[in-house]
């Protein structure tokens, strides 16, 4: 099998609400879908985030992979995204879409699921966070979570709708004493869930540790990123050593693990195949963690259903994946699959069983949504469209 061409499209689905993080809004998902064709008829999907720098990426890299077989994925990751391209050019977001495609593309060929391309399924069905953010109210009014109230409302009505087991609360947004109230507020409505808190490296290490120190009682699962840096993260674990930390930002690469290690930086790295370089190197890095006693979780970036479905084969695949994985998922009002949206059950997502990513693509929706995104005036994610001029420094408190 032969790689002929790589096309793309810029899609943008719409959100329940826009939703608040530390240093701006969502008002919506922005990603491309890549597709990946081949000389047998065989057309793989990928996708990575939304942006021109990404289109870029993609058309820098679609020459280089044309004539390659999709079952070379280590002659390709050589030739596409050595360590030091990845880490002076940073590919790494456009090349992991065309990895997800190759891995489809040889499911396809093969008759068999991703998952079982990566050393085979240990689950059949994964648990996922339920993520709270603070929220602005949508076009028709409707949706607005702004205060502590409002924030266990919006967690009581996800975890009757979908059954979450865990909450990830998104801090890094109101003043810490507001966002430690709220947590109080939502541990003391959900006695028996498992809460984490993730302000986006939005806090000084003191108060990082204030919070960590108001927290102590009341059953905090892990903080994640609280701080930026892994000095600072290292300061924090002494400093509450009762506190369990996590990180996709100060630790996020290869080049980060060991580091992450000899420092002891923290507890759990959030995986994720986007970051990563792909499924496989995503694997890698769990085998990783695993070899040096380090407990792994994995990131959402606003994925859409083929990244959904990465993410649920890497995840079959992770015997020490220890805690339920973040998704922005339920905050998506369509998808541009088959089908419609992957669907929870009691929390939990079944791995797709299908060739391949196991999806397929709506090519109606994925139409509409393309014809969306160039409506868009989309600017950078770092940034606040409600608050226009707005430079939030780090740390933000």
């Amino acid at each position: 099998m032969k790689i002929t061409d790589v096309r793309w499209t810029p899609v943008f689905i719409p959100i329940e609400a826009p939703l608040r993080y530390a240093f701006g809004s969502h008002p919506g998902f922005s990603r491309i879908v890549v597709e990946v064709h081949t000389d047998e008829g065989l057309i793989g999907l990928g996708e990575c985030y939304g942006g021109a720098s990404r289109e870029g990426q993609l058309a820098e890299l679609r020459p280089l992979l044309i004539g390659e077989d999709p079952f070379q994925l280590e002659r390709i990751r050589w030739k596409l995204a050595a360590p030091s391209a990845l880490k002076l050019f940073g590919y790494v977001l456009g090349f992991a879409a065309l990895e997800f495609a190759c891995l489809d593309l040889q499911g396809k060929a093969l008759g068999k699921p991703v998952c079982d391309l990566i050393g085979g399924k240990m689950r059949n069905e994964i648990p996922f966070a339920g993520y709270l953010f603070y929220r602005y109210a949508n076009d028709k009014g409707a949706g607005e979570v702004s205060n502590s109230t409002q924030m266990v409302a919006f967690a009581k009505q996800l975890v009757e709708q979908y059954g979450f087991a865990t909450l990830k609360y998104k801090n890094g947004v109101l003043p810490p004493d507001e966002e430690i109230e709220t947590f109080i507020a939502l541990r003391e409505a959900f006695p028996k869930l498992k809460i984490r808190l993730d302000p986006n490296a939005a806090w000084s290490v003191t108060t990082a540790i204030r919070v960590a120190r108001k927290l102590h009682d009341y059953d905090l699962e892990y903080l994640e990123d609280p701080v930026w840096g892994m000095r600072a993260m290292g300061r924090v674990n002494a400093k509450a050593p009762w506190v369990t930390l996590a990180s996709n930002m100060s630790v996020f690469a290869f080049e980060d693990l060991v580091p992450n290690v000899v420092m002891d930086v923290l507890d759990v790295v959030l995986l994720d195949p986007h970051w990563y370089g792909g499924i496989t190197r995503a694997k890698l890095a769990g085998q990783i963690c695993e070899a040096m006693g380090v407990d792994i979780g994995m990131h959402s970036g606003a994925e859409f259903g083929i990244s959904q479905a990465a993410m649920l084969h890497l995840a079959a695949a992770l015997p020490n994946l220890t805690v339920a994985p973040d998704s922005h998922y339920h905050h998506l009002t369509d998808d541009i699959i088959d089908g419609g949206k992957l669907q929870y059950h009691d929390g939990k997502m079944a791995v797709p069983t299908g060739p391949g990513l196991g999806v397929t693509l709506d090519r109606d929706k994925l139409a509409k949504y393309h014809e969306l995104a160039k409506q868009q005036q989309m600017g950078s994610w770092i940034e606040d469209s409600r608050r226009p001029g707005m430079i939030i420094c780090q740390p933000k408190w």
